[in-house]
């Protein structure tokens, strides 16, 4: 395939990826106008809740600033001089990655990548612009708080993992097809 049409794929999977980005945003600027006042080291709706029960008891919204890493590691944030370059080339990485398989006709792949992105873009962002991240989602069996962009990265890593396995499956299938044609 030529660069234009590599170009044209690849612009397609950013654009996928801000739109994660934007979802994410949005999802936290929203949270941040419920959740406006902190009281006691809690942020309260105006009506006084810490919490909104949206599938009682199975999933509720509670806002928490996690300076840290995901689901609260490095909970006071000591380590972001490390965390935030590591982030940074990662996200490279991930872009980079994402250009040399945008043409791969799996689309799995290039799909993962762009939640991968869109999600670490999202959390990038607050971490440059806010100092912190804003955390929301509580699930039942789940004991951290997360975002959307977690979310998003939790989901493209499952994929990215599967889509490995299905190409392995491939690579494995192909060698024996063709040692069967061989022999």
């Amino acid at each position: 395939m030529g660069p234009l049409l590599n170009s044209l794929n690849f612009f397609k999977y950013i654009f996928l990826s801000l739109i994660f980005f934007a979802l994410d945003q949005i999802s936290k600027v929203l949270i941040k106008s419920t959740f406006s006042e902190q009281v006691s080291g809690y942020w309260i709706t105006s009506e006084g809740l810490d919490q909104i029960p949206i599938i009682d008891p199975i999933l509720i919204f509670k806002r928490l600033e996690n300076k840290g890493i995901a689901f609260g590691m490095d909970g006071d944030g000591s380590l972001s001089y490390i965390i935030m370059p590591v982030t940074i080339l990662l996200t490279i990485g991930i872009i980079v990655y994402l250009y040399r398989v945008s043409n791969n006709h799996k689309i799995i792949l290039p799909v993962s990548l762009s939640l991968i992105l869109g999600g670490a873009l999202g959390n990038l962002f607050d971490r440059i612009f806010f100092g912190s991240v804003v955390d929301f989602i509580w699930a039942i069996g789940w004991s951290y708080i997360f975002n959307l962009a977690d979310t998003f990265i939790t989901i493209g890593m499952i994929l990215l993992v599967f889509s490995d396995i299905v190409a392995q499956k491939k690579n494995r299938n192909d060698k024996q097809r063709n040692k069967n044609i061989s022999s």
